[in-house]
């Protein structure tokens, strides 16, 4: 991802529109990967569970410049390491989010081994965004609501997202 944005931005880009629209999510660890594009320091997730001790994640890496705005464009299929994502990015104040509230899935699992060979994906823990909020069940709300209309195919959300950059680069 560091890679495409910097060959965005070399190119002449002067903002990011991030679209996690229907992206389902995936590794804790590469949520904090991808946040760190965009985070230059401090906690972009953390993590507590009922036998589990809170674990911190801070952002690693080198940002992109803080000057450069950045937009995320968010569903209800947005969910998981898509939603810390976007959650780090709105409570840290690095962009805004638009679009239609997210899946809300503010728990992570383990896997198991059993005896028989088989696997057993176990609920351990929650994790909350860096404002201290868990999103279970009520997902991360956007700054400017937009919505696709799937039945006529129209996009409110990207226009919207392209707007929002414009007024931001003017200020």
């Amino acid at each position: 991802l560091r890679d495409e944005i910097d060959g965005l931005l070399e190119q002449g880009a002067d903002g990011i529109v991030l679209d996690l629209r229907g992206n389902g999510g995936g590794l804790l660890s590469e949520a904090v990967l991808v946040g760190s594009v965009f985070i230059e320091d401090g906690l972009i997730v953390s993590t507590k569970g009922r036998t589990k001790p809170e674990r911190k994640y801070e952002a690693v890496g080198e940002a992109i410049d803080e000057d450069i705005p950045v937009v995320v464009l968010v569903d209800r299929g947005t969910a998981s390491a898509a939603e810390i994502v976007s959650g780090a990015i709105k409570d840290r104040g690095r962009g805004q989010v638009i679009g239609t509230r997210t899946f809300g899935k503010g728990v992570f699992q383990e896997i198991q081994p059993l005896s028989n060979g088989g696997l057993l994906d176990i609920t351990v823990g929650q994790y909350f965004l860096p404002n201290g909020e868990n999103i279970g069940n009520k997902g991360v709300q956007p700054d400017v609501k937009a919505r696709d209309d799937v039945e006529t195919e129209r996009d409110e959300a990207l226009p919207t997202a392209l707007d929002t950059l414009i007024e931001q680069s003017e200020r």
